[in-house]
């Protein structure tokens, strides 16, 4: 897999600008758009940070998508706004356009081996979301249910 950026700094800034772009495109307005800026950044240093560390996707995509779930409820609850509105804006730089792109690719170029490998890469990373996104979403609905009931003793 070809590696665009190298530099840390340089995919921040990218991922950023461009999960930014897409906020204003899904017509997120005003101060929205800059934490939806803010959540990918932190999302995308997440991810760097633990993929560097332990060196596994699934791991560090799990783990970024966690922090964006749990930003994207925070967020919702100080701007009084839908979570879905940071969720997606701020998640971009986790799915794995990359991989479906090689994966697709692999299949027309008639590659078998390289499709297998880019499709079981693009099945993991979007198994992380997904896990990510549902540790949060349970965290989340057993917090409120222990919290009302602990105001009701």
């Amino acid at each position: 897999m070809m590696e665009l950026a190298p530099s840390l700094t340089v995919q921040l800034i990218s991922c950023t600008i461009a999960c930014v772009g897409f906020a204003i495109w899904f017509q997120v307005k005003g101060k929205q758009v800059i934490y939806a800026g803010i959540g990918a950044f932190f999302t995308w240093l997440v991810y760097a940070l633990l993929f560097d560390l332990w060196g596994s996707n699934f791991i560090a995509t799990l783990v970024g998508a966690v922090f964006v779930a749990g930003y994207a409820q925070i967020m919702a609850r100080v701007n009084k706004a839908p979570a879905t509105i940071f969720l997606t804006a701020s998640v971009f730089p986790l799915v794995p356009g990359p991989n479906l792109y090689y994966m697709m690719y692999a299949i027309v170029m008639e590659e078998p081996e390289a499709a297998k490998s880019e499709a079981l890469t693009l099945l993991i990373t979007c198994l992380g979301i997904v896990f990510g996104f549902l540790i949060v979403e349970i965290i989340n609905k057993y917090s409120l249910i222990i919290l009302s009931t602990v105001r009701k003793h």
